[in-house]
């Protein structure tokens, strides 16, 4: 049979690796929720990029398309032998209020899609944050408990040995 001291010193040792071990997977752990957050974020800040160029890409569209609108509108008074006067000046009116509409509401989507995804990367990195920073508060908790059931042991075995 082993003495007691030897068996304390072998708990306490368990009990000190323990802590160790569970604080090492804790910190990893947040490391990886941390590490996923950050993707988040990173994905976020691409997305606004790609939505940048998109809206860029449908406002040159818009502006092309009213462009053509307006040079058929002209060719077609014209081949029926109409004055750029009149109606045919309203309807150019009109498609040119038209075309600017759909630009500034293009813009408009754009800048708040931007904005949420702003915000969305912003949280996304702060989420990061705190996940690491719960993984070290745990990691220590795991140390602090695997220590103090190591001298809960080491306490058990002095009191028994100097009892017996």
């Amino acid at each position: 049979m082993c003495h007691p001291a030897v068996l304390a010193a072998v708990s306490i040792a368990g009990s000190l690796a323990g802590g160790v071990v569970q604080a090492q997977g804790i910190r990893q752990q947040a490391d990886a929720e941390a590490k996923a957050e950050e993707r988040r974020a990173e994905l976020a800040d691409r997305q606004k990029g790609v939505n940048q160029t998109q809206a860029s890409f449908e406002r040159r569209r818009t502006l092309e398309q009213f462009t053509r609108a307006g040079g058929y509108n002209r060719a077609a008074g014209a081949e029926r032998g109409l004055s750029e006067t009149g109606s045919l000046t309203d309807v150019a009116d009109d498609n040119a209020y038209e075309a600017a509409q759909n630009i500034e509401a293009i813009r408009y989507r754009a800048e708040g899609q931007r904005d949420n995804l702003t915000f969305e990367a912003r949280t996304a990195r702060e989420r990061a944050q705190s996940r690491r920073k719960a993984g070290q508060i745990g990691a220590a908790g795991a140390i602090l408990g695997g220590a103090t059931s190591a001298f809960t042991t080491l306490g058990k075995t002095v009191y028994s040995l100097s009892s017996g």
